[in-house]
């Protein structure tokens, strides 16, 4: 196992100079934030609310922050830039399930450890929905039924995160599924609506309109903890079902970066957290906002990616 204790003078013989990087008077440059992903999408959005909030509050020291896209490959082009920026403090990007699904499914010459880790600032958590007249009222009565017949659940996407839950889901609890995807929320909404199928996995931002309908009942949660946009849903944790499984919504710098300048970011993004425009930012997109930092991310990025691994390894996507 790697270990996540970065800021090795060893590491700068091919990266940016230590000599460069004054902890007392960090930062003192611009900053180079890249998203790997194009305008208007989530990374997109949930990168510019963090350099608008770092800008608003004078969070970074007066310097400029430079908001670059760089899309492609399912964010393979964005991410391997920022990779090989190894030891300079002055780039940063925004993780999503594609920094850990792209590398597993491709030769990406990259993985989440070829970074150093800040903080997970949110969660793209899942949630198993039925229909509200469907009789399951608990998990525990979906497990029981799912004893007697062989249940569809649906999806999107054949391998996303979706079929990781649903499959991590099925394990903990001893059942049989057959797992249904579909191209699009819009069509996963459908399928449950329909009757087609028996429950789906989603995240709770494409389904909280049902909800708030009364057509759906949400009956597990995928994190350990539970959502702090929706904490009246159960995790499926602590009903016995023992996975976690969340997309991280975090920071990422180049590896071996200096330990003084990892620390002041921690501390920084720790502000950023606080400010009423990320708290709106966390309840418009349905996402939960249990933030963990520096190590402990870097661990939680080495236990999702396993999950990942496992799964797509037991449905044959990957060997």
């Amino acid at each position: 196992m790697k270990s996540y204790l970065y800021g090795s003078v060893l590491a700068f013989s091919l990266g940016f100079p230590l000599a460069q990087v004054q902890a007392d008077s960090y930062p003192a440059e611009e900053l180079n934030y890249t998203v790997a992903f194009g305008p208007g999408g989530g990374n997109d959005l949930m990168s510019r609310t963090v350099v608008d909030i770092l800008k608003t509050h004078e969070l970074f020291n007066g310097q400029n922050i430079r908001v670059e896209n760089r899309d492609g490959g399912s964010g393979a082009i964005g991410f391997n830039y920022v990779a090989q920026q190894r030891g300079n403090p002055y780039h940063a990007t925004s993780t999503s399930g594609n920094f850990l699904g792209t590398p597993i499914v491709s030769n990406t010459g990259w993985t989440y450890r070829d970074f150093t880790p800040i903080g997970l600032l949110a969660r793209d958590a899942m949630v198993l929905a039925v229909r509200s007249d469907s009789g399951y009222e608990t998990l525990q009565a979906f497990v029981d039924a799912a004893a007697e017949k062989n249940m569809k659940i649906g999806g999107t996407g054949a391998a996303g995160p979706e079929r990781v839950v649903a499959g991590l889901f099925a394990k903990a609890a001893d059942i049989d599924f057959t797992y249904v995807p579909s191209q699009d929320e819009g069509g996963l909404v459908t399928s449950l609506t329909s009757s087609s199928i028996d429950a789906i996995v989603a995240n709770p931002s494409e389904v909280i309109g049902q909800v708030s309908a009364g057509n759906f009942r949400l009956l597990g949660y995928s994190e350990r903890e539970r959502s702090t946009v929706f904490p009246d849903v159960p995790t499926f944790a602590e009903q016995g079902y023992d996975f976690e499984f969340s997309l991280p919504r975090g920071v990422v710098m180049p590896a071996d970066i200096p330990v003084e300048v990892r620390d002041w970011w921690v501390e920084t993004l720790k502000q950023v957290v606080d400010t009423p425009e990320w708290n709106e930012y966390l309840t418009t997109k349905g996402l939960s906002g249990n933030t963990i930092w520096g190590d402990e991310f870097g661990h939680y990025l080495e236990r999702t990616d396993a999950d990942f691994r496992g799964v797509l390894t037991e449905i044959g996507v990957i060997k």
